[in-house]
């Protein structure tokens, strides 16, 4: 199977409302009926295995809620939920015999309540963590949340619609734990799967309000065909506001790692014109090794800090 990643916004997770006729043909026996008195409120279904999924049938709101993740893909999971995977992710849901959903129905009228905006990327997931947390344009505003497998970066602010969480891990380790094997092993391509992952980073930008999928989207309203459709990268627009364009360099650490670094630039730093200058300088007797010693290991540590980062901004546009 080959995976054909073409430009488009993709997501890990959504969370539709839309009306309550477009389901039908409810199984009783798999879905939990909330009463109150003898009035029916709403039916439920959950399982979180092979996938994370919800459907409520909310009588009260006389709406069909359904919350749902790219696992749902089975075998297309690379590709993510976009708008041309979407339907797979519902007609995947009706294979399950619990329900029957009217796919055509959702596709035009849902609103999209939640998404996770997400990009996987094959890159280093080390070099990431370091850079966003050495150049975070505001520590007041910004913080790094460690996780065992990548980072979590979130704004500090008090009001829940104006939170913003950009969470950035290593894929294939995720897809490894015990709680993913349920999933893996119903794949027909499952090894397929795992080794298209392996050295990806995801960044996954979780946009839990309608205001901000308006916002961030750049879209008028949330109907689902707008969201599928958006041409904006919100994950850049959360880079863009956390995080510095331009990976700072080392600076020097004493008065004399200033002058050396000087001298560095004036040569661009190439340590063989920084010697040929040392030798101009210097006089017959003078050891142009014990000159050369601390321009290397200054060079050495610019060099090691320039490679220890990354412009993330380039990696997600």
């Amino acid at each position: 199977m080959y995976y054909v990643l073409i430009l488009m916004i993709r997501f890990d997770k959504m969370k539709l409302i839309t009306s309550i006729d477009y389901i039908t043909n409810i199984n009783d026996a798999a879905f939990l009926t909330i009463s109150n008195s003898n009035e029916v409120l709403h039916y439920k279904y959950q399982q979180d295995k092979p996938y994370s999924l919800l459907i409520l049938v909310d009588f009260n709101h006389d709406e069909l809620v359904l919350e749902f993740t790219g696992k749902a893909l089975l075998d297309k999971y690379p590709q993510l939920i976009n708008y041309e995977t979407i339907k797979d992710s519902l007609n995947n849901i009706n294979k399950l015999n619990v329900c029957r959903l009217d796919v055509e129905a959702i596709l035009h009228d849902a609103e999209v309540a939640k998404c996770d905006v997400t990009k996987d990327i094959e890159t280093d997931i080390n070099v990431i963590n370091n850079t966003i947390r050495q150049n975070l344009k505001n520590y007041t505003k910004w913080f790094v949340e460690q996780r065992n497998n990548g980072i979590v970066l979130k704004n500090v602010v008090s009001t829940p619609k104006y939170k913003k969480r950009l969470t950035i891990y290593d894929k294939y380790k995720e897809l490894e734990k015990a709680n993913n094997m349920n999933f893996l092993n119903g794949l027909s391509a499952r090894d397929e799967i795992l080794s298209y992952f392996k050295g990806k980073v995801r960044f996954e930008l979780n946009i839990n309000t309608k205001q901000q999928i308006r916002q961030l989207l750049n879209i008028p309203n949330n109907n689902i065909q707008n969201v599928l459709n958006a041409t904006a990268n919100p994950i850049l627009t959360i880079i863009d506001e956390a995080v510095k364009y331009e990976p700072q360099q080392q600076k020097a650490l004493t008065l004399r790692d200033y002058e050396h670094e000087l001298l560095l630039r004036d040569c661009d730093f190439d340590l063989v014109k920084v010697e040929a200058k040392a030798r101009a300088l210097s006089s017959k007797n003078t050891s142009i090794k014990r000159i050369m010693q601390p321009y290397k290991e200054l060079y050495k540590r610019l060099q090691d800090n320039k490679t220890s980062t990354m412009d993330i901004r380039a990696l997600v546009a």
